[in-house]
């Protein structure tokens, strides 16, 4: 499949409209100056950059929509799901271990924007969580809202 500008804008749209009700700017296609990563869309293939400082630290190629598409969903839950920890934290008994949280929070969001990239992140996560020495029943049994 060939990619376009306008294929991915749809996409991160669509995620945005799930997360948030409304449209918000998940992904730039132009670089700016403060290191936040953007999409160049060039012969078909969408290339994730990070520059910063005239120095590229990520330059990723995907032939792939639903790839980046997941990318891009992966980074924006971790960050709502970090985010709605921290301000629920007072919520919970002290030893909590907020990774095991927000993971169960940043698992809902997917599942909600896409039973599939929800089950694939729920795989990811259950290797992350044996290689922290963390049960993964334990994200399972976090109580979310």
């Amino acid at each position: 499949m060939t990619i376009t500008e306008a294929d991915v804008a749809a996409g991160a749209r669509r995620i945005s409209d799930v997360l948030y009700g409304r449209s918000v700017d998940l992904v730039g296609f132009r670089q700016t100056q403060d290191g936040k990563p953007f999409v160049e869309v060039r012969d078909g293939r969408a290339h994730f950059i990070v520059r910063e400082r005239g120095m590229e630290l990520q330059h990723t190629v995907y032939d792939d929509l639903d790839e980046l598409l997941y990318l891009v969903a992966v980074d924006e839950t971790r960050s709502i799901a970090t985010g709605w920890e921290a301000e629920s934290r007072h919520t919970r008994p002290a030893d909590t271990d907020e990774w095991v949280v927000w993971r169960a929070r940043q698992l809902q969001l997917m599942h909600q924007l896409d039973p599939v990239w929800g089950e694939r992140l729920r795989a990811e996560v259950r290797v992350a969580a044996e290689l922290a020495d963390v049960r993964f029943e334990d994200i399972d049994a976090v109580v979310l809202d």
